[in-house]
């Protein structure tokens, strides 16, 4: 029987056209540039922004879901600002890491691959502290093949908290925060236990010889997969904090090519420094952000002063880079305060911006600000006509913080932050989006049509299928394969979509394909995935059933190979360069890991129990998994 399957890919939101008016808030996002909203009925707090290719806006944070307890949100907005309800429900989603306690926050977000998500943060019970990943779908669901149902708790019998996130080019997650008063990053690999590969079996602990006390608060990978790590160190006797920035290589060891044996001090200010973010500019150099106590204080409380800096790629500050390598804004007239800079953007046409708040003690409020930084890192007096532009309250709140920052390609700014209202608890989150004078790449073309393939399958005997493809006019390339249905239910559409994709010789025009080798009585999916002149991605999948068992369809690629399968005590993996192997049994556990550096390697599986398994083999730029048996 032959059977027709076709679907079309909607067009991206555009983003709004340009503006001149750098310091303004654009008034086509939400209401007057504002978009307000509460993932619950109360105590909602926002910490991270994140924008999809597609321009849609994640947030993640934490919110109270009953009298004293707290569960992790994460939202997803659309271009315009409003909430997009085929996210979650409703465009929010509510996770916790574990019931029955007190706080389950999330603290960063970052994008995997094949469209996976992962969030990390902390548990908190009122005695100990874990830390914990969370990964979910592109729908907002947890992952059920990483870690225990999307979550991989650290379960160290408590005093650990991951405050920060990046992934590297394998799409693997790593976090820094702080265990047992020592900085601690830790790497996870694709099923969520911890890397074997990095550090001591997946941790590394960080203590300094001059510090009692050690904290990572901001991580960014950079693209030869080394790790930056910022935060405070508290010092022997005197128990001044200083801030520093560090530079670990891909295994986790210190680089000691960076600053003083990897690790750079920032000498901010005379007492009390934090590093709380970090970015990079066009030109490779890191820019740091975060407060220090202001010397010669006569106040009876602190008062601090942010900053930001820009740092060499060599480990030096760039004293070329606002006073000695140093803005610091300074107090705001009136305020008795403390001032935070905890987001800061990488540079985008030579520019910095990032977010500040202040906290005055007399009134106990706070006040929110967004700033531009030219090159030299002055103030910019074309962005809001000081290059310090407020974020005004709004009918019924008390006071305003900002937590977060992202830029969009069209190079509109993204703030987020929490309103509060008289109780001292946030009542609200928001997003607003700012003008500014950066040239991004501009909107999407809303006029490009998206692509579409007509698939016809038949399965012309027991053994073979045929499929024939005809693209549509706006189809520039497409990619076609067959799969067992229970085989594709298994690994999952994003990791078929990344392995077609990887092919390097995709189709165009109309096709017939045959494929052959099949199984008998086994339901199998033709899975085409298309692109049009914009680079947006259509799938379509079609299911087909043999007449006359379990076989499966590999995947083909061009860089790695396995063999014999089925194999008894030895396979061979045939790769074009350095590697990652992991083999994982049917309940998604890893039963064997290494990296692979030789063009053919052996590996025993003697000590791997009979049975179906999956080998998944990974590299900088591809993945695959295959069926593997083990006889």
């Amino acid at each position: 029987m032959k059977k027709i399957f076709t679907l079309a890919l909607m067009c991206l939101l555009a983003f709004t056209g340009f503006s001149q008016d750098p310091g303004t808030f654009d008034s086509s996002f939400g209401t007057d540039g504002m978009a307000r909203f509460a993932p619950s009925t109360s105590h909602d707090f926002l910490e991270k922004i994140l924008i999809q290719e597609d321009g849609k806006i994640l947030t993640a944070g934490r919110s109270r879901y009953d009298n004293s307890n707290y569960d992790i949100y994460v939202s997803r907005q659309n271009a315009d600002g409003s909430l997009d309800a085929t996210f979650g429900t409703n465009g929010i989603s509510h996770y916790q890491a574990t019931q029955a306690i007190y706080i389950n926050a999330a603290r960063d977000i970052a994008f995997g691959n094949d469209g996976l998500i992962f969030i990390a943060g902390y548990t908190y019970d009122f005695t100990n502290n874990e830390g914990f990943v969370l990964c979910i779908d592109e729908n907002g669901y947890e992952y059920p093949y990483f870690g225990n149902n999307g979550f991989a708790i650290s379960e160290y019998g408590g005093g650990i908290v991951y405050e920060a996130l990046d992934v590297d080019s394998y799409g693997r997650p790593i976090v820094t925060g702080y265990l047992n008063d020592t900085i601690v990053v830790r790497r996870y690999n694709a099923v969520g236990q911890l890397d074997p590969s990095f550090g001591d079996n997946g941790t590394v602990q960080i203590g300094f010889d001059d510090a009692l006390f050690s904290f990572g608060y901001a991580i960014n990978v950079l693209e030869d997969n080394k790790i930056l790590v910022a935060g405070t160190k508290v010092e022997l006797g005197t128990n001044i904090q200083n801030a520093f920035i560090m530079r670990l290589k891909a295994n986790g060891t210190l680089d000691n090519t960076f600053g003083n044996n990897g690790c750079l001090n920032l000498n901010v200010g005379d007492f009390a420094e934090y590093a709380l973010d970090i970015a990079i500019d066009a030109d490779g150099n890191y820019l740091v952000a975060g407060h220090s106590e202001m010397p010669n204080n006569s106040e009876t409380l602190p008062k601090y002063e942010a900053y930001v800096t820009r740092v060499l790629s060599n480990g030096t500050v760039d004293t070329s880079f606002g006073t000695n390598g140093f803005t610091r804004f300074e107090l705001f007239e009136g305020e008795v305060a403390v001032n935070n800079s905890e987001a800061v953007v990488g540079a985008q046409d030579g520019q910095v911006f990032g977010t500040l708040y202040s906290f005055d003690h007399d009134t106990q409020e706070s006040r929110a600000y967004v700033y531009n930084l030219n090159e030299n890192g002055q103030l910019n007096e074309d962005f809001a006509g000081t290059g310090i532009l407020p974020i005004t309250l709004q009918s019924g709140d008390v006071e305003v913080r900002t937590a977060a920052a992202a830029m969009q390609e069209d190079g509109k700014l993204l703030i987020g932050g929490m309103f509060f209202n008289n109780d001292g608890y946030a009542s609200d989150v928001f997003v607003t989006r700012i003008n500014t004078s950066v040239e991004g790449d501009g909107p999407i073309d809303p006029e490009v049509f998206p692509a579409d393939v007509l698939v016809e399958a038949e399965a012309i005997n027991a053994y073979s299928v045929k499929a024939t493809m005809t693209p549509n006019e706006y189809t520039t390339e497409y990619h076609a394969g067959i799969l067992a249905v229970e085989f594709f239910n298994t690994i999952g559409e994003d990791l078929v979509v990344e392995a077609l994709k990887a092919d390097g010789n995709p189709l165009t025009g109309v096709k017939e394909v045959t494929y052959n080798d099949l199984t008998p009585l086994t339901a199998y999916y033709v899975v085409v995935v298309a692109k049009n002149e914009a680079d947006e991605w259509v799938v379509v999948k079609g299911e087909v059933t043999t007449p006359e068992g379990i076989g499966y369809e590999e995947i083909e690629a061009t860089q790695f190979n396995v063999y014999p399968n089925p194999a008894t005590s030895t396979i061979f993996v045939e790769t074009n360069g350095n590697a990652q192997v992991s083999i994982i049994d049917m309940t998604g556990r890893v039963v064997k890991e290494m990296v692979i550096t030789d063009n053919v390697s052996a590996i025993n599986i003697e000590d791997i129990n009979q049975g179906i398994y999956f080998i998944m083999i990974q590299n900088e730029n591809n993945r695959i998994v295959e069926k593997l048996v083990v006889k």
